[in-house]
């Protein structure tokens, strides 16, 4: 499953939110893993994602990515985030529940959100 997960999150930047990555397996039989969003990434990270052409990774893509690992696997994924640790939904036989869906695209929105009303921040607002 590994040189899966490692294939599957090549050619992508990664700007958006980090990719899909594990822990090493628990003393309990379960693979623990997470990622993050980028809501400002390094102008560095920036600048060299541009330069190489490759598209970003978005929440979309990683939840499309464990999709495909549960089908080829027979591995079913259970979410939770940092705000509530209790199960927000899951991946069954390489199907997202909706619930899982719809709180990945509510945390990508809130990044862009930030950003814009970050952008739109002048100096006497810092003050």
């Amino acid at each position: 499953m590994e040189r899966d997960i490692d294939a599957a999150c090549r050619g992508r930047t990664w700007l958006s939110c980090e990719p899909v990555s594990f822990f090493p397996r628990q003393d309990d039989g379960y693979l623990v893993g997470d990622s993050k969003l980028n809501f400002e990434p390094h102008p560095d990270d920036v600048a060299a994602a541009a330069r190489s052409g490759s598209p970003d990774g978005t929440t979309k893509d990683l939840i499309d990515i464990l999709c495909q690992l549960s089908r080829d696997h027979d591995v079913d994924w259970q979410f939770s985030h940092g705000a509530d640790p209790e199960p927000i939904g899951y991946i069954r036989a390489g199907v997202c529940d909706d619930d899982v869906l719809v709180q990945a695209e509510m945390f990508a929105d809130l990044g862009s959100l930030i950003t814009r009303e970050l952008d739109d921040l002048t100096d006497e607002d810092l003050l």
